[in-house]
């Protein structure tokens, strides 16, 4: 059903309303003529003369109510098309489209037959209409629409809910062939570019499937789910689709308690440092300590950072953590030997805070370390979101005397030219080349490939996740003589004595190794 326009008063309307207002002026000044000239007029009688008045008054009331109630029921229509659909596709909106499911939710419930949610989304579309515009943005949502129609069942429903999001409710028996085959077959016509009238267009879908009553049957948990399904699916590539099961809805329920909780943790005090040993194999001397944050629940126990630092990133609250990270660190850093520095990780979305150099500057003043004590573990996505801005803060961290590595290198930007742009001291060979250099040729040529491209840049080298002992051996080989790993010690709490910072026994037994 086409969208419906303002509702503007329609020309009848109009005429009703001029003609009761004229009846009424009427009314008055013939009320008006009877006071002025006495008990008649034109040889009508007084009488005769307010018989003509009331009639004349109940005939502008019955026209200006059915005025008023002409205007009421257009307004009502016209609220209740503004609410059930949208206005760019004509499509159900989204409150029309959860009483639908919650329609269909019934009928399922009592015939038993499966009705399928299909939630469809235009893979970052918020990027693709500031790049073309919003004219071309309706444009192509528009365009989509006309296709989408024309790919589904005739007797599907339709909704738009939200920027470039659709969602389909289509009963089993509509379903021709297999639903997987339907899927791909849709997912492939509607990936076919678009022809706008300024360019070609070409997006990419990604699709969740929800099934009632399997699934649910309350409409708001149905979307809810078949949008854990669609981003299941984005998380798996480019044009996929997914089936929602029950292990989304706990993994939501996960993240959402996360997500919640983190503030209260760290206000609570919750989380702690745990510092991993850097070892230089030659002699086997501790040169540096990783700072790895840990999240110690008090009713769930010890949470893995993989499990809260993509939230608290999402969140904000990564800045709050990172600077209480950096402060400690570098507060424990003065047990350390002087000889030894602590590194420790920058978030991408700290790194690109406001202020970041400022932080660090502050941190190191409040705290009293020496810059050559402290080196800033930063990866490559988080330099590559803004270049230019990531060489300025770069250059000023360098020109303070701050070493940063280069963390998790060759598993992120392809493009190796920023390696001439930016400042840095270290590259951090990945734990992913470190866990097969002894059984892939592969990976061993990469590794020395590394360690010739820091030599030829003239910065350090380490290797992370060394837990052999033939990895060692082949990393020093290959020219890699700093390492850390389980071989050489866990993370653990830092051990503060009268000697600073102590290294493990596992630690100085490993080292005499080699």
């Amino acid at each position: 059903m086409p969208a419906v326009s303002n509702p503007k008063r329609t020309p009848v309307f109009r005429l009703l309303t001029i003609a009761s207002s004229g009846i009424g002026s009427f009314v008055l000044g013939i009320w008006g003529l009877k006071h002025g000239l006495g008990a008649g007029f034109a040889g009508i009688s007084a009488d005769m003369m307010v018989a003509i008045m009331a009639a004349l008054c109940a005939l502008a009331a019955s026209v200006a109510a059915m005025s008023f109630f002409a205007g009421v029921d257009e307004s009502a229509d016209f609220v209740f098309n503004e609410t059930h659909f949208d206005k760019l596709t004509g499509l159900l909106a989204r409150p029309a489209m959860v009483g639908k499911i919650a329609e269909a939710a019934c009928v399922t419930s009592r015939t038993g037959e499966p009705v399928f949610l299909i939630d469809i989304d235009i893979d970052r579309f918020k990027q693709i209409n500031d790049a073309i515009g919003y004219s071309q943005g309706d444009e192509l949502i528009r365009a989509f629409t006309r296709r989408l129609q024309d790919s589904v069942p005739a007797r599907a429903l339709i909704g738009r809910i939200g920027a470039g999001e659709f969602a389909v409710l289509l009963p089993d028996h509509q379903i021709q062939g297999t639903m997987e085959g339907m899927i791909e077959r849709l997912i492939d016509e509607m990936m076919e570019p678009y022809e706008l009238s300024s360019h070609q267009q070409s997006v990419s879908l990604s699709v969740g499937i929800v099934a009632m009553p399997k699934d649910g049957v309350d409409p708001v948990l149905i979307l809810r789910r078949s949008n854990l399904a669609l981003q299941h699916a984005r998380a798996s590539g480019v044009g996929n689709w997914s089936v929602f099961d029950s292990e989304m809805g706990r993994v939501a329920d996960y993240r959402q308690w996360v997500e919640s909780e983190l503030h209260t943790a760290f206000e609570r005090g919750d989380f702690d440092l745990h510092y991993q040993p850097q070892l230089d194999l030659p002699s086997g001397r501790i040169v540096g300590y990783e700072a790895l944050i840990r999240w110690n629940h008090p009713e769930r126990g010890m949470i893995p950072p993989m499990e809260f630092i993509q939230i608290a990133e999402e969140t904000g609250m990564i800045n709050p953590i990172g600077e209480w990270v950096l402060r400690k660190a570098c507060n424990d850093a003065r047990h350390l030997p002087d000889d030894c520095f602590v590194a420790v990780n920058i978030s991408p979305v700290q790194f690109m805070t406001k202020d970041f150099v400022g932080i660090v500057r502050d941190t190191m003043r409040a705290t009293g370390i020496k810059p050559s004590r402290l080196e800033l573990e930063v990866t490559e996505t988080a330099m590559m979101q803004d270049r230019d801005r990531a060489a300025v803060i770069l250059k000023e961290l360098a020109e303070m005397g701050i070493s940063v590595a280069v963390d998790d290198f060759g598993t992120g930007y392809s493009n190796l030219s920023y390696l001439i742009d930016f400042s840095f001291g270290k590259l951090k060979i990945d734990r992913s080349f470190v866990s097969r250099i002894d059984t892939d040729s592969s990976s061993g040529a990469v590794v020395s490939t590394i360690v010739g491209l820091s030599r030829a840049l003239g910065v350090s080298i380490i290797a992370e996740g060394v837990e052999t002992e033939s990895q060692a051996t082949l990393l020093r080989a290959a020219g890699c003589e700093v390492v850390q790993g389980y071989l050489f010690g866990r993370p653990a709490p830092l051990r503060i004595g009268l000697g600073g910072g102590q290294a493990t026994d596992e630690v100085r037994r490993v080292a005499n190794l080699h």
